[in-house]
């Protein structure tokens, strides 16, 4: 095996996927071609993000049963027009959003895919996403009929999952725009869209949601401890993945239709009910400089409106915000 990113999905994918109770490091590495101290570092890197790994001295790697999200049964029980109608699911991927991106041609509008876990996350402005096992990580495929005010649908997909959140849960999230999902000032789950376009036509949209379900606060990156929770923390036990994930994908079907419908005035109005942004003094960083003024409404196409100080309303359509206060 030529390529160490390939290495942990390899032997992820043995060990949870494969028949046997228990493997040793020396089974792996000759299985995969690497050395003996390549697959126990790819395997202790995996215990760190949550598979129940454990190595002995001797070798011999012993693992303990996981339960994955139940893809028949989101399969059998989810009710959709288009989002969640083909559903791929893989176990250990460097991100979904790169994964979806391989299937785009040849996929259905409303394809879904989902892993139990990332190696290489995206966020917003080439930012990583920790994405250990226990979160919701899934990206969909939309190609959309309607091109105009498409940004719109990353703010709708957010209140999407705000409301699968609270059905599930009873806990309540609100949208920091653009793409956050935060509890309090903690943020616990965030979306990515990405538009593909040939020539001035887009083609495709791929949405990508990151949710911290039931993943340990303590095993987050010290560098995100303390902006970041977890479902499960707040909300005092485990979430229902399987549950949850089926809420989520069916408000996010609704607001496709919606969208769809040429009703994008009514995804903006229950943005705009959620989004915690409206009101607040912000610091934006921008492509052109720093900004700093009032947040009050969103635009048509789901832009943040912003009076600066000197009373110049500005228009952003993409910008890193801070809530001052």
């Amino acid at each position: 095996m030529s390529k160490q990113p390939d290495l942990e999905p390899a032997i992820a994918s043995m060990i949870f996927l494969g028949r046997q109770s228990q493997i040793s490091i020396r089974e792996l590495s000759l299985a995969l071609n690497v050395s003996k101290r390549e697959t126990a570092k790819a395997v202790h890197r995996l215990k760190r993000i949550g598979y129940p790994l454990q190595l002995s001295r001797t070798g011999l790697i012993h693992h303990r049963t996981f339960r994955p999200i139940d893809v028949e049964q989101l399969r059998t029980r989810l009710i959709t027009e288009r989002i969640g109608q083909r559903i791929e699911w893989r176990l250990h991927v460097p991100s979904t959003q790169d994964e979806l991106k391989k299937l785009a041609d040849e996929a259905s509008d409303g394809t879904v895919l989902m892993a139990e876990s990332q190696y290489a996350g995206k966020g917003r402005l080439t930012r990583s996403w920790f994405s250990p096992v226990g979160g919701i990580w899934l990206s969909v495929l939309l190609k959309p009929t309607r091109s105009e005010s498409h940004q719109v649908l990353t703010l709708a997909f957010a209140t999407a999952t705000a409301r699968a959140v609270s059905t599930v849960t009873k806990l309540s999230l609100a949208v920091k725009w653009p793409n956050d999902l935060m509890i309090g000032s903690k943020k616990v789950a965030g979306i990515l869209a990405e538009a593909m376009y040939k020539g001035k036509n887009l083609t495709h949209m791929i949405v990508g949601l990151g949710v911290n379900a039931n993943v340990d606060n303590a095993s987050l990156p010290e560098t995100i401890q303390r902006t970041s929770t977890s479902l499960n923390h707040e909300f005092g036990g485990d979430v229902d993945r399987n549950l949850l994930t089926l809420e989520i994908l069916e408000e996010m079907d609704i607001s496709y239709r919606v969208f769809e419908s040429g009703h994008t005035s009514e995804l903006l109005e229950d943005v705009r009910r959620s989004c915690c942004t409206l009101g607040r003094d912000i610091r934006a960083t921008t492509v052109d400089g720093v900004l700093e003024g009032k947040a009050f409404d969103l635009g048509n196409d789901g832009q943040l409106l912003v009076r600066s100080r000197d009373g110049t309303v500005v228009h952003l359509y993409s910008a890193d915000v801070v809530h001052l206060r």
